[in-house]
């Protein structure tokens, strides 16, 4: 059977009784909760919009199923390239989510890009929304809010359906901006009321790369973009690269993490993106960004360069995968690779960091634990 087929799960059990003490309280969306206290900043260069809520978890027991770290105050999954109507394992990786997620008790999911293959969506009444996220995406644990960036396939469809809030009534789920800042609180003494403690935070800064990548507006490119909003492009992305700049230099987060589609450091199908390696890579530099997300490659991939501080974590293995890449082990920073499908969770405290990987099997194939 070819690897990209669907396969049988195989059957795997978790009987961990999982015990928690849990404080809510939320605004915002009507159906949804946002897990831990979050500040979340949509800036799309027309404005703000502003969601608050918080939550504070005690774990007393933890489960077996996979070395994930319930403990951290916030915990979440990054998936990219994924949008299939179900195929090419995309339901496998799913299933295998929707385990980790209620394990972690996650608070939300990002999605790196090309949500929907292989051309966007039509309009927001595309059937292949609720055929390639709300039915495929079921999994209690992944009743959360997800935060997309978008790819360069979303590109070639209706980019204004992806980013209007009108999906958000066809799931609530669902949110999506060209760029965007999320803030949580990483602090148990704020929930003590000790107001003269230090905040800590994660702060998670998403940018749309793609306006970035030249071939993309070759005068013979293959592919139709829907570059509504975005032109002049040097406009646009001069003050793209102002608004990042201002918000990471404004930042006093213990932990900054970049999301973007495309790869900054990579060994796989599509290697760097020299565009970002010269405008983005030096401002996330500069500003003392812990780790750059992406997708594009689809695979799972992690790089740690001596000439950079960055950790770089590539989730594209949403679906379709498979490539047959091997890097060379010897690869300039390369500490791992894999050909196939999975997803990343992030468990974030204030003096710690992990990321891991997994496979369609939830099986942990790579570990990350940063410390400060």
């Amino acid at each position: 059977m070819d690897r990209d087929e669907e396969v049988a799960l195989l059957g795997r059990t978790d009987s961990s009784k999982l015990k928690s003490r849990v404080k809510l309280a939320a605004t915002g969306c009507a159906l949804g909760i946002f897990a831990v206290l979050a500040t979340v900043w949509f800036l799309d260069l027309g404005g703000f919009f502003q969601f608050d809520a918080a939550r504070w978890v005690e774990i007393t027991e933890d489960p077996i199923v996979s070395p994930v770290d319930r403990r951290a105050p916030v915990n979440f999954l990054a998936l990219g390239d994924w949008g299939r109507h179900g195929l090419y394992n995309q339901s496998l990786v799913a299933s295998q989510m929707g385990k980790i997620g209620g394990a972690l008790e996650i608070n939300f999911v990002v999605s790196v890009g090309d949500n929907f293959y292989k051309n966007g969506l039509t309009g927001v009444d595309d059937i292949a929304f609720d055929e390639s996220f709300s039915r495929i995406y079921t999994a209690p644990a992944l009743q959360k809010p997800w935060h997309a960036v978008l790819g360069n396939h979303d590109y070639h469809g209706d980019v204004f359906s992806q980013l209007d809030p009108r999906l958000g009534l066809r799931d609530w789920r669902w949110h999506c901006v060209r760029d965007a800042q999320l803030i949580f609180d990483l602090s148990p003494s704020l929930f003590r009321g000790d107001v003269d403690s230090r905040v800590s935070t994660v702060e998670l800064f998403f940018v749309d790369t793609v306006p970035f990548i030249d071939q993309y507006w070759a005068p013979n490119q293959k592919h139709d973009f829907d570059w509504r909003d975005i032109l002049p492009r040097h406009r646009h992305l001069q003050q793209k690269l102002e608004n990042l700049t201002s918000a990471l230099n404004a930042s006093t987060a213990s932990w900054k993490i970049v999301v973007g589609h495309h790869t900054i450091r990579s060994y796989g199908a599509h290697g760097d993106s020299v565009e970002l390696v010269r405008q983005l890579l030096p401002i996330l530099e500069g500003n003392n960004v812990d780790v750059y997300v992406n997708g594009h490659d689809h695979c799972l991939e992690h790089v740690k360069r001596d000439d950079s501080p960055i950790h770089f974590i590539t989730s594209g293995g949403g679906s379709k995968a498979w490539k047959g890449i091997s890097p060379p082990q010897n690869s300039n920073g390369l500490q791992f690779y894999y050909d196939g499908q999975g997803f990343v969770s992030f468990s974030v405290a204030e003096s710690w960091l992990q990321i891991v990987y997994y496979n369609i099997y939830g099986e942990a194939v790579h570990k990350v634990r940063l410390t400060k």
